[in-house]
């Protein structure tokens, strides 16, 4: 039997931030070894900016994510770019930037995502704009030039595809919004209710350990 993981996410979502540590503790568990792993992105923004009451609506999401998994959302974030009238939300740059940087070094999308996010919410850096992201692959130890021709092409041609194929999934999942994880045996799918587990990593590496089966010995 196949078992695949799939997170659904969008990289500017605070509640998939809210999610980082449930994320990186199952991937540190065992369970890298036992099941495959796929990233599912999804268009939350689409270049815009926010009014204010949308703004002071995240700001209190925020204050609540925070309160509830120590997530740090820094000053450069919440005096900066959420509080700035002309700050662009705009998911599809990011959502690039995690493509390419797995479509050239496999399996470093997590990676990217959580660079990303930390860029975001705790420096305030603008995540949107390509010579960031260019930074944060290079950080990860990728080609600049290369990451900077794969992040133009994913984002002219290839991006589209990927946002639909993660609405097909989150439809066949029952899945409503981001983030989301979803096991998948063979063909049956199943969402995980994780959002009891905020500030719980372990937990949470639990509940999907049970959720496939993994022996108490192979358990971290």
């Amino acid at each position: 039997m196949k078992i695949t993981l799939h997170y659904i996410y969008d990289p500017l979502c605070g509640w998939c931030y809210a999610a980082e540590p449930l994320l990186e503790r199952v991937l540190a568990s065992p369970l890298r070894e036992q099941i495959a792993f796929e990233m599912h992105a999804g268009g939350l923004f689409q270049r815009m900016t926010l009014p204010q009451s949308k703004r002071a609506q995240i700001g209190q999401a925020d204050a609540r994510i925070g309160s509830m998994t120590g997530q740090i959302f820094g000053q450069p974030y919440l005096n900066g770019l959420l509080a700035r009238d002309d700050t662009v939300y705009d998911s599809l740059p990011p959502i690039a930037a995690i493509l390419a940087a797995g479509a050239i070094s496999a399996g470093s999308e997590p990676a990217m995502l959580q660079a990303i996010q930390h860029a975001h919410y705790r420096e305030g850096r603008a995540v949107v704009q390509e010579d960031v992201l260019a930074d944060l692959a290079q950080s990860l130890q990728i080609d600049r030039a290369l990451f900077i021709r794969t992040y133009h092409d994913i984002l002219n041609d290839n991006i589209q595809a990927h946002l639909d194929s993660t609405l097909t999934l989150m439809h066949y999942a029952g899945a409503q919004g981001f983030p989301a994880f979803v096991i998948q045996k063979d063909d049956v799918l199943e969402k995980l209710q994780h959002e009891r587990y905020y500030g719980d990593a372990a937990g949470f590496t639990a509940l999907v350990e049970d959720k496939i089966g993994l022996d108490q010995g192979e358990r971290a």
